[in-house]
């Protein structure tokens, strides 16, 4: 079967005068048939985001900061490269297994990991 994922991203920018939006869509093929959704508390530290059930290789990662103050850090391999503030999103292909590290405290995220 082909296109079994369906991603859209939209963004707006408006501010100073200057005005753009984007937005764009693709289908993906998924090789695999595994996917998670949790939620799970990130404490100050290194974490692994768990995967619920066997995923082989993750493949696109959903994920949003369910904190109200806090942020969270996000990366491969415990190499953070995406920094979510309280409320945000990132949506991205994992190459690896995903960590996280909130800045201070347990901070709550909600995720979907869908197998590659």
């Amino acid at each position: 079967m082909a296109d079994e994922l369906s991603l859209v991203v939209s963004a707006a920018f408006n501010k100073g005068g200057i005005s753009t939006q984007r937005s764009d869509s693709i289908s993906v093929d998924v090789a695999g048939d595994a996917f998670t959704h949790q939620v799970q508390s990130i404490p100050a530290s290194d974490t692994a985001l768990l995967e619920g059930v066997a995923i082989g290789n993750p493949g696109y990662i959903f994920i949003k900061n369910l904190d109200s103050t806090t942020s969270v850090t996000v990366g491969l391999t415990e190499s953070y490269a995406i920094k979510l503030l309280a409320g945000e999103v990132a949506l991205f292909r994992a190459a690896g297994a995903i960590y996280a590290l909130s800045d201070s405290g347990s901070v709550n995220v909600e995720y979907w990991m869908i197998e590659e």
